[in-house]
């Protein structure tokens, strides 16, 4: 299969997108930091990745380049994981993305004031912190940007909310953090503000020619993009109009044209299941899977490993509809374990 090698992508990726899938709009360094909740424990490398466009094998799965080094003390966000590596975002004089082995990052939530949360327990959901290295082999759901802009609460089975931090969106599950530890929670236990209504509380970006729809700072088509929105995103809805409509992305708050989204409310716990991505009926390989963007669709959304953990939401014919990482797709049912 021909390689897509992404490390000639990074410089783009830094000019393009330094606005764009941030979990704040910093414009300094001292804003960067106060954002984000990972911070680098040594001095590492920093990595560019190539893979390959279909399921792939353990010899030509994910391709590594070294690009640079990264001091220890640096706070970083996480985007993705795979291989033992993961893609973080950094700051040198803007946002950056690269790749660096998983010992190099570690979980600091104290400096962002989003994160603290309350100290009370939360009875609903599961713990996700440190899963991923359990005897099963099995690999959780990534942790991604905090939303410190969304003031979100998780109803407790006693009735009462609780303040929590959005790491990963999904419409049937979301992982957050209750100051204490990761959770994953059905989407319907959680509530926030908005002036949407129940069944377009939630989006998905939907941009089939281009696969990225502008996020705009006003509801206007001349107003300032402030970044790209990827196809197949979920997103919250801040409030629905006839031509744009005002979301959150990633945490930053912006205007998208209203026809680039789907609206959906909140999955039902009933509807909806876990699987794990597995190539051959094994889930303890390197191989990677492809997600779509609809069933026998051919633009893909992106690449998670075997053994990746997926809610899916419906099945037609040989296609499930999934989510995982915060991304709506399409994959072969016959890569669901």
């Amino acid at each position: 299969m021909k390689k897509r090698l992404y490390a000639c992508l990074l410089l783009a990726a830094a000019l393009l997108m330094s606005f764009g899938e941030m979990a704040l709009a910093a414009s300094t360094k001292e804003e960067w930091d106060a954002s984000c909740n990972w911070v680098i424990s040594h001095s590492a490398t920093l990595y560019s990745a190539s893979y390959n466009d279909d399921v792939t094998t353990d010899t030509d799965l994910y391709t590594f380049t070294p690009i640079g080094t990264i001091a220890a003390g640096e706070r970083v966000s996480i985007r993705s994981s795979a291989n033992g590596m993961r893609e973080i975002y950094y700051w040198n004089g803007g946002k950056r993305s690269a790749w660096v082995e998983d010992s190099a990052v570690r979980w600091d939530g104290g400096s962002s004031s989003g994160s603290s949360g309350s100290s009370g327990s939360v009875s609903t959901g599961t713990n996700i912190g440190g899963s991923s290295g359990s005897s099963s082999g099995r690999r959780r759901t990534t942790v991604t940007d905090t939303w410190e802009a969304l003031d979100l609460n998780l109803i407790q089975e006693e009735g009462e909310t609780q303040p929590v931090t959005l790491q990963v969106l999904g419409t049937a599950q979301c992982v957050v953090y209750d100051g204490k530890q990761l959770l994953t929670v059905p989407t319907e236990d959680l509530v926030w503000d908005t002036e949407a209504d129940d069944d377009h509380r939630l989006a998905i970006i939907y941009a089939p020619k281009t696969g990225k729809a502008t996020l705009r700072a006003s509801a206007s088509n001349k107003a300032k993009s402030i970044g790209q929105c990827e196809d197949g995103r979920i997103v919250v809805v801040l409030k629905v109009g006839s031509t744009y409509t005002r979301i959150l992305y990633d945490g930053k708050e912006g205007c998208v044209l209203t026809a680039a989204l789907t609206f959906t409310g909140s999955v039902p716990v009933g509807e909806f299941s876990t699987a794990e991505l597995a190539y051959k009926g094994r889930t303890d390989t390197s191989a990677t899977i492809s997600v779509y963007t609809a069933k026998n669709a051919k633009r893909k959304i992106k690449q998670w490993r075997v053994g990746n953990e997926v809610v899916v939401i419906s099945e037609s014919g040989s296609w499930s509809e999934v989510e995982i990482d915060g991304w709506h797709g399409w994959v072969k049912s016959a890569y669901l374990e």
